[in-house]
């Protein structure tokens, strides 16, 4: 636990951005915040290394809160650029999104940086919801009416999505990639199309996680499906070096 007050306090975790691109047009629309621990000569490690200790000892809402602060800065700087069009989600544990204080902190967090607040989502896992359900559904609620979008993470993974689906606010829906590595049989792509299908009857724009080979991106690529994520576009990349890669992107696909 000490080491992760360390590097809390020296700011060791650091925002990297993997981006999403529309599946009609290919263009980058949106990027996922996603944090990294940088331990110097110890090397770089990802969220499963230290998440759950997080958790445990309640640090986590420290953190969640750090990395929307990352991301509302990167939406400042990228505010009246020729980046401005690309929105960002920030990911909640279930922990974080059930404080009574949530909105307190990220209204008094997100005043302090100057962006259009639409281009920000809040992306929650399917289970975020049931820690303290009341206080939870507030939040959710809320920050809709602060102007910030919502994402649903994971759908298919559990089985809290459907009922979410109907009972919250929800803007996009990101499909698990367990859902994906199924499309390899006939009942998996069934499966996919089904899922794609629903949320769209909902009016839920649905983004694919993990696309990461040719034959996955051939399979998104013909389906309904939105918004693609995954390494075949876009490996995680550190905040510095993302305007580079946007670059080199845009005059690739142009």
């Amino acid at each position: 636990m000490q080491k992760l007050v360390e590097a809390l306090d020296k700011n060791e975790f650091k925002m990297y951005l993997q981006f999403v691109v529309d599946n009609k047009t290919k263009k980058i629309i949106s990027a996922e915040a996603l944090s990294r621990w940088d331990r110097g000569d110890n090397g770089l490690v990802g969220p499963g290394f230290y998440i759950e200790d997080m958790e445990s000892s309640g640090l986590i809402s420290r953190h969640d809160f750090y990395m929307f602060e990352l991301a509302c800065r990167q939406l400042e700087k990228w505010r009246n650029t020729e980046y401005n069009d690309i929105s960002i989600s920030c990911n909640f544990t279930r922990i974080t999104l059930s404080e009574e204080n949530f909105i307190e902190n990220i209204t008094s967090i997100s005043n302090s940086y100057e962006f259009d607040r639409s281009k920000l989502a809040i992306e929650i896992t399917e289970d975020a919801m049931e820690k303290n359900i009341e206080i939870s559904t507030q939040n959710v609620s809320r920050c809709k009416e602060l102007g910030f979008r919502v994402y649903l993470d994971d759908l298919g993974s559990g089985y809290t999505s459907l009922s979410n689906l109907c009972d919250y606010p929800i803007d996009i829906v990101k499909i698990d990639r367990d859902i994906l590595l199924k499309t390899s049989t006939q009942r998996g792509k069934d499966l996919f199309a089904g899922i794609i299908a629903l949320a769209h009857s909902l009016n839920n724009p649905i983004i694919c996680e993990g696309v990461e080979t040719e034959e996955q991106n051939s399979l998104v690529t013909q389906s309904d499906c939105d918004y693609i994520q995954g390494w075949y576009y876009s490996k995680p990349l550190p905040a510095e070096e993302c305007e580079e890669f946007i670059q080199r992107y845009n005059a690739a696909t142009a």
